[in-house]
């Protein structure tokens, strides 16, 4: 049985600068204007569906930018750090507005030119005024899948639309979006949206579920981890249900952002079932090179306890070339049945290493090269680590989410745990060298010093938080996906 709940399936080259993941823009102030009318002779990267044209106030919005001026995917940058300077003070934090979009945000409100970026479960994505939180723009995926656990045979996200974090190419101006689309008849299929930030016109529609094997369907998958762009590639993870009903396989796919799709895949558990790649809602690391690195879950069905899991690329983190080849594997052979090493994306660390923990409560210490391991810090949270660990390298010092309660801070100096912060479990991120986090479902948002573990401030958000909830944060903001939208905070005086 899963010990993550909602929306955790638990079975579970070169060029970067185009994604603008590593450096942040500093500017002073900026003036962005809401889209004026769609043309429908716009030109898209290949042949896109009928849809309806995007709506939005159509008020230009004049935003101040103090310091941090985007957050493009998951956890900031390619390396799934979470870790941003300080930009505007966030000190007595107050709300700033509360956007209600109809539909559940699981992913992080991605910003990206002066606007912040939402998606829902209602298969809705908006572009949000960071100054008022009114609609600039929205557009429709299709229709979600309703009655999931009837259809599917289980899962406990309902309605089931877009589950991840979107993921901004900065260089085109495009956001990523992928959502489970109903067709009807309990077919659904995985739709990925390219969508202008500056306009809200769709510039690329794309089916994309993976090439699945006779017999096995997609709606059995669960589309969870968050996306990443990389080298013209957008690419996508997979994992199951909660409650793994049904035959599936853990898959990354990658397709062209422009041009003809040329669909990549990876396929874990080739030799069995299962094998999910979810990560707690993490995306993909991405290394210099353009390699992914990725985790994964046991097999479908539970493996014996005590491990090895049997299965190929189980309970492992597995490195992958930019068209998803294999180029290196490390299996946690300690782990077996639902122990699920997937639980969190692997964060790459400083000096060529990357961290990664699951439930067998281990927090490993990897070569990025070939994988072998450095080291392993054991009895990590006292519960199982659940979402993306946080990497502020300043304090030389990771934060992990513990299901249970709690942000476990690790020590790499000595690669040992150091204390746990109680209060959120939320997946953390860093600013400026305090630690936020929120605490899921009753939605309260903490900020801790990130050297001495110290509570600085606590919030609360007003609304219920969605699992493995994790801030954003951006344009003198931080933001929070909520059950109904987003809301946003910044510095009071």
């Amino acid at each position: 049985m899963h010990r993550a709940r909602r929306g955790s399936d638990d079975r579970g080259r070169a060029r970067l600068g185009a994604i603008a993941l590593g450096g942040l823009l500093l500017l002073a102030g900026c003036t962005v204007s809401a889209p004026a009318e769609h043309a429908s002779s716009a030109t898209t990267s290949r042949p896109s569906p009928t849809r309806p044209s995007p709506t939005g106030s159509g008020t230009p919005v004049t935003v101040p930018i103090p310091g941090i001026t985007a957050w493009s995917s998951y956890h900031a940058d390619a390396s799934r750090t979470g870790a941003v300077g300080a930009g505007a003070s966030l000190a007595s934090l107050t709300r700033a507005w509360s956007a209600d979009l109809g539909g559940a945000v699981f992913g992080q409100p991605v910003v990206a030119d002066g606007r912040v970026i939402a998606a829902t479960e209602t298969n809705r994505v908006v572009a949000l005024d960071p100054a008022t939180g009114n609609v600039v723009w929205s557009v429709s995926l299709g229709d979600p899948l309703t009655d999931v656990g009837a259809v599917a045979g289980c899962g406990d996200i309902d309605p089931l639309g877009v589950t991840s974090t979107p993921a901004v190419d900065a260089a085109s101006g495009t956001v990523f979006v992928v959502g489970e689309v109903s067709t009807g008849a309990g077919a659904v299929h995985h739709q990925l949206e390219g969508v202008s930030v500056s306009t809200g016109r769709v510039v690329l529609s794309e089916p994309v579920d993976p090439p699945l094997p006779v017999g096995e369907n997609p709606v059995h998958l669960l589309q969870r981890a968050s996306l990443a762009v990389a080298d013209g590639r957008v690419y996508i993870s997979y994992g199951g249900n909660y409650g793994d009903c049904g035959d599936y396989h853990g898959w990354v796919v990658g397709v062209n952002e422009t041009g003809a799709p040329d669909l990549v895949a990876f396929e874990s558990a080739p030799d069995g079932h299962g094998g999910a790649i979810w990560q707690g809602g993490g995306a993909p690391a991405i290394d210099s090179a353009g390699d992914l690195y990725v985790s994964t879950g046991n097999s479908n069905p539970d493996p014996p306890a005590g491990g090895p899991d049997p299965v190929r690329y189980a309970e492992s983190v597995v490195k992958l070339s930019s068209d998803l080849k294999p180029l290196a594997v490390f299996t946690d052979r300690s782990a077996g049945g639902d122990d699920d090493l997937g639980t969190g994306n692997p964060v790459l660390l400083a000096g060529g290493l990357l961290f990664v923990a699951g439930k067998t409560d281990v927090g490993f210490i990897l070569r990025q090269s070939d994988l072998s391991q450095v080291a392993g810090i054991d009895g990590l949270c006292g519960s199982d680590p659940d979402g993306g660990a946080a990497y502020d390298r300043a304090a030389n010092r990771l934060f992990v989410p513990c299901s249970d309660g709690g942000i476990q801070a690790v020590d790499l100096g000595g690669d040992r745990r150091g204390p746990l912060l109680s209060g959120a479990n939320g997946a953390p991120i860093v600013v400026g060298g305090t630690v936020w986090a929120v605490q899921y479902p009753d939605g309260t948002v903490t900020q801790f010093d990130a050297s001495t573990g110290a509570r600085l401030q606590r919030q609360t958000v007003g609304v219920a938080v969605p699992h493995f909830a994790s801030p954003s944060r951006a344009l003198g903001l931080l933001l929070i996906g909520t059950d109904t939208g987003v809301v946003a905070f910044r510095g009071g005086g």
